[in-house]
C-alpha cells in the first residue's frame, strides 16, 4: 500500500457553537486502501478508417484541404516589432494586425467582422 505526505489548511468549526472556528493545518500521510500495482496495458478503442493490426490514434485528422487551425487568419503576422516597440500601435480601422508591448502582435477584426461574443 502506498502513501504520500499530506498537508491540509482548513478550518474548524467546533461543534459547541460557544467557541469561534480557527484556523489549522493538518499534517501526515494519506495512503488509498486496496491500491496497488497491476493493471496491464491500456487498449484504446477500435476508430473508424483504422487498418486492423494498427494502433488507433486518440487524435482525428482533418481531411486534406480543410484549414488545419479553427481560427484561420486573413494574412500572417507581422515578423518585426514596430520602430519603437514601448508604444501601442493601434489595428487599421478596416481590421487587421495591432502592437501592444505587454502582448505583441495581436489580429483585431474589423466592423461587420465576427469577433468576441458579447
Amino acid at each position: 500500500m502506498a502513501e504520500v505526505p499530506v498537508t491540509i489548511s482548513g478550518i474548524v468549526y467546533p461543534k459547541n457553537k460557544k467557541d469561534p472556528p480557527m484556523a489549522v493545518t493538518i499534517v501526515g500521510q494519506a495512503w488509498v486502501t486496496g491500491l496497488g500495482v497491476g493493471g496491464g496495458p491500456v487498449e484504446p478503442p477500435a476508430m473508424p478508417g483504422v487498418p486492423p493490426g494498427l494502433p488507433a490514434h486518440p487524435i482525428v485528422l482533418p481531411p486534406p484541404g480543410t484549414p488545419t487551425h479553427p481560427i484561420v487568419l486573413p494574412e500572417p503576422p507581422p515578423v518585426d516589432p514596430p520602430t519603437v516597440p514601448s508604444t501601442p500601435k493601434p489595428p487599421p480601422p478596416g481590421g487587421g494586425w495591432g502592437w501592444h508591448p505587454d502582448y505583441g502582435w495581436g489580429w483585431f477584426p474589423g466592423p461587420g467582422q465576427p469577433g468576441p461574443k458579447k
